[in-house]
């Protein structure tokens, strides 16, 4: 046990690019944005983030709406929803992204509070993402605002990341499993069918697919494995090809299911999996794009 510690502490104590925390910083924030963007192009600000007694949606929660206890409770929920973009705007330009963290978490849970159906998995998930972003270095690459540029950092937040993602997906494979054992069935109606035909979840052709059932009985056996065998993340040389599976997962729920921001909040997180092939990528794009500065640095000396 001693040297599996040992091993872990040596892994997190490791440096790692700061370019990968810094892309999930500004992914995250990106999606948070739109995603509450989205609410106020549909013209739902009012009804979601309102309490139902002063003419919205909004529900009871046994956690107090803190803001519309001193603002009231038509400006509460609003006035979150436009601090939460804000902050997440400061996030994703790299300026003052520390403060704006704090800030832009405190608002975003209150959302949740003020209207509690609405605040779903991603949310909570990219709620504690940003709290690992708080202590890290993302803030030190690709900002606008980020203080002294650092190349390399501690691996610790990569690495928790990591082990949060394995986590995530272990649980979602052992509920499909549990739940539905027909998940691994090669017969009948296929759940992955089910789901997308089903209109409150899904928006595929019922009808048309019907006579496709082989196709989505190997892509929900594709995505029950690809869940079940997370732990392999564990491994950074894995963690690529493994993605590789998850993205297209992913893009195909996007395409075919009503997840909201689900599947993009996931892949902004997809940085610390890609990072050993992204990388070397990035380190080809930053060179040619100093080569293509230099003329002109050149010039105007």
């Amino acid at each position: 046990m001693g040297r599996l510690w040992d091993r872990w502490l040596d892994r997190i104590y490791a440096p790692a690019d700061t370019r990968v925390l810094a892309l999930v910083r500004i992914g995250v924030a990106l999606c948070v944005i739109v995603d509450l963007l989205r609410v106020v192009q549909l013209g739902l600000v009012s009804a979601l983030f309102v309490p139902y007694e002063a003419g919205g949606i909004g529900g009871v929660n046994d956690i107090p709406f803190v803001l519309d206890d001193l603002l009231g409770p038509t400006v509460g929920g609003p006035l979150a929803m436009w601090v939460t973009v804000g902050c997440m705007v400061f996030v994703a330009l790299g300026v003052g992204v520390r403060p704006a963290l704090v800030v832009g978490v405190l608002a975003y849970s209150q959302l949740g509070h003020g209207f509690p159906p609405g605040d779903r998995g991603i949310d909570r998930i990219l709620r504690l993402v940003m709290v690992f972003l708080l202590f890290s270095d993302s803030h030190r690459r690709y900002a606008l605002g980020g203080g002294e540029r650092r190349d390399t950092t501690t691996a610790w937040a990569q690495e928790t990341l990591v082990w949060m993602l394995v986590l995530i997906y272990l649980s979602a494979g052992f509920a499909k499993v549990a739940a539905t054992p027909q998940w691994f069935s090669l017969r009948g109606t296929p759940v992955l069918y089910r789901v997308m035909a089903e209109p409150l979840a899904g928006h595929i052709d019922a009808v048309f697919w019907a006579d496709y059932f082989p196709l989505f009985h190997v892509a929900e056996l594709i995505a029950v494995l690809a869940e079940l065998f997370a732990f392999v993340l564990l491994w950074p040389r894995a963690r690529p090809y493994w993605a590789s599976i998850g993205i297209f997962i992913h893009i195909g729920i996007a395409l075919t299911m009503k997840l909201g921001m689900f599947s993009f909040g996931m892949m902004a997180l997809y940085p610390v999996l890609f990072a050993p092939w992204l990388l070397p990528l990035l380190d080809r794009l930053e060179g040619r794009w100093a080569e293509l500065r230099a003329p002109a640095s050149a010039a105007t000396d």
